[in-house]
């Protein structure tokens, strides 16, 4: 059965941590945790999905899962890879679930030796099915949420991938963002492709418009509506950027760290330092 919206108290015996899209990426996650003196034993780690493909250790990322200090929701990638194992599970179905997966970095899967696809198929693959899609921490003010692209009800218009998916019913309310009390599982429950492909929120903003701050982690831009009415900090992916973005309570924090490019880094932000930020 499908999770759609899991609630962890808050951290009140150590810190919290954020990291943006890991593609792969174990090495730079290790290289952030021991920067951070990051403690497994007190401290928690929420990942805004999108574990595996395209970067150099898909299995070390997904291996992340065991671990009780690590917390995902589910991301495109997550779905991709459920799709082309057994996409029944799945509460939509690819045309060809091997082509979207292949297209998009899953080719690694091909390489694993038998011992370790026994691992993907019996152990992890169970783990990444179980995933929520909208994680919730903590309670009033210093609630916030973890989802991968975006909380707007609405058709994602971006492109044709969602055009081969099939068998799912298609959210057709009005475009609009959601707020704490609208995150059930019924409301959830209809929008997977905006909680998993959307970016319309952050197309809507306007560089020349927002304000930039200099922080420790890199530029942050703040666009003219920052946080949106009854709705917590949301931390979100998806969407590679050159820098962070608050936008509509959504903090963007993809860096494309699969890339390794001189413009790209992997994110790993202490819940807390964002509030110091803004003030």
């Amino acid at each position: 059965m499908t999770t759609f919206h899991q609630h962890l108290p808050a951290n009140t015996v150590g810190r919290d941590f954020i990291v943006g899209d890991l593609h792969g990426c174990l090495d730079l996650l290790h290289a952030e945790l021991a920067r951070l003196q990051f403690e497994p034993a007190k401290d928690r780690l929420f990942s805004v999905g999108d574990l595996a493909d395209r970067g150099p250790d898909s299995m070390g990322c997904l291996r992340l899962l065991r671990e009780p200090w690590f917390h995902a929701v589910r991301g495109n990638h997550e779905d991709m890879l459920i799709a082309y194992v057994y996409p029944v599970v799945q509460p939509y179905a690819f045309d060809d679930p091997a082509k979207i997966f292949f297209q998009n970095g899953g080719r690694w899967v091909l390489g694993l030796d038998t011992e370790t696809e026994a691992e993907l198929m019996h152990d992890l693959l169970p783990r990444v099915v179980a995933l929520p899609y909208v994680i919730t921490v903590g309670e009033g003010a210093s609630q916030f949420h973890v989802a991968h692209a975006e909380l707007m009800t609405g058709r994602v218009e971006e492109g044709d991938i969602w055009s081969t998916l099939a068998g799912s019913p298609v959210d057709q309310s009005p475009k609009r963002v959601l707020t704490d009390d609208l995150l059930t599982d019924e409301v959830l429950s209809g929008m997977v492709e905006p909680l998993t492909w959307g970016r319309r929120l952050v197309g809507q903003v306007k560089v020349k418009e927002c304000t930039v701050i200099d922080t420790p982690a890199g530029k942050l831009l703040v666009s003219q509506q920052p946080m949106h009415p009854g709705l917590s900090l949301t931390y979100v992916g998806h969407t590679p950027l050159a820098y962070m973005v608050l936008h509509e309570s959504h903090f963007f924090i993809d860096r494309g760290a699969y890339d390794r490019g001189p413009d790209t880094c992997l994110l790993v932000l202490c819940l807390g330092e964002e509030q110091e930020w803004l003030v």
